[in-house]
């Protein structure tokens, strides 16, 4: 099969290998898109955790054994903790996700266990599938917060993340939607899913603020534009330090929220979301041009509302 191979900070490289044989109770799928989002691009600068040499790509959609269409949960567990008993895979010690610590979705095929596919309805399309994933983000960053359609919102950064948050806070009534988001392509796809206002930095105070970058800036412009009382929600992993002033948030008494990842009831849920967004909010990139997309994002350039990857 063919694949593009991460071997470094900024080293991706397609390489030809034997199409690997599925394990027992798993299937290689056949991979029609992959989503590629703020994991990706900052993996591309610096790998992390991730396997090297090894595929990226989390966000699949593609063709079972029988060609039926089939998303793909990413996400595993031990199967044996509390975390797993109660669907929180994410918090299980032992998670692993396809694409991070196991090859992903930037390749001709992926294997996969069974128990991951998850069929996609007719109403989906191959573009909107790639927002599926990260919708679930949103999901479960808005379920952790409790948001209320009386809430004020605040949502700092527009990817597909962040439109996922906005499309919760839409779905939920809620009257003041705000984004943060220097780019003006993705400003406007916030508006069509229902942001209220946008901007590049926020000005005023909400009762719930999703920081969906995680820069130590954005960060703090979070846990400063949420009221007294309020909730900060913490999503984005562009570094993991900040310098925190903790007096404020005990004086002011605001919550502050970590959220990772989703459970496979929110990833399901998701799909419903997904189907808000149009087909041409999607570039696609094959095995020669996804690198220079990379590189575009790496220098800033995020005028490209949502990149994916399709082998064809």
């Amino acid at each position: 099969m063919d694949a593009l191979l991460l071997t470094g900070p900024r080293q991706l490289i397609r390489a030809t290998a034997p199409t690997p044989v599925a394990a027992s109770g798993g299937q290689m799928l056949r991979v029609v898109v992959a989503g590629i989002g703020g994991s990706e691009y900052l993996s591309y600068l610096s790998p992390g955790m991730r396997t090297i040499p090894g595929v990226m790509g989390h966000s699949i959609a593609g063709l079972d054994d029988e060609g039926q269409r089939m998303l793909v949960f990413p996400l595993r567990g031990c199967e044996h903790c509390e975390y797993c008993a109660m669907g929180q895979l994410q918090l299980c010690d032992n998670w692993t996700l396809t694409g991070v610590q196991f090859d992903g979705g930037l390749a001709t095929h992926c294997a996969v266990r069974n128990t991951q596919l998850v069929p996609m309805p007719d109403s989906l399309s191959w573009s909107q599938a790639v927002f599926v994933e990260p919708f679930a983000n949103a999901l479960n960053s808005w379920q952790r917060a409790a948001a209320q359609s009386t809430d004020s919102i605040a949502v700092i950064g527009a990817g597909s993340i962040g439109l996922g948050v906005v499309a919760c806070a839409a779905q939920a009534g809620c009257e003041v939607i705000c984004v943060a988001e220097p780019t003006v392509e993705r400003q406007q796809a916030a508006h069509q899913l229902g942001a209220t206002d946008s901007c590049v930095r926020l000005e005023q105070q909400y009762s719930v603020v999703f920081d969906t970058v995680g820069s130590p800036e954005s960060r703090c412009w979070a846990i400063d534009h949420t009221r007294k009382g309020g909730r900060t929600v913490f999503l984005g992993f562009a570094t993991p330090d900040m310098v925190l002033d903790m007096s404020e948030v005990i004086r002011h008494q605001k919550q502050l929220i970590g959220s990772f990842v989703y459970s496979r009831e929110q990833f399901e849920q998701a799909i419903t979301l997904a189907q808000c967004c149009p087909d041409d909010w999607v570039q696609y990139f094959g095995f020669d041009d996804l690198e220079a997309q990379l590189q575009r994002f790496s220098m800033g350039d995020f005028s490209c509302i949502k990149a994916a990857f399709r082998p064809e």
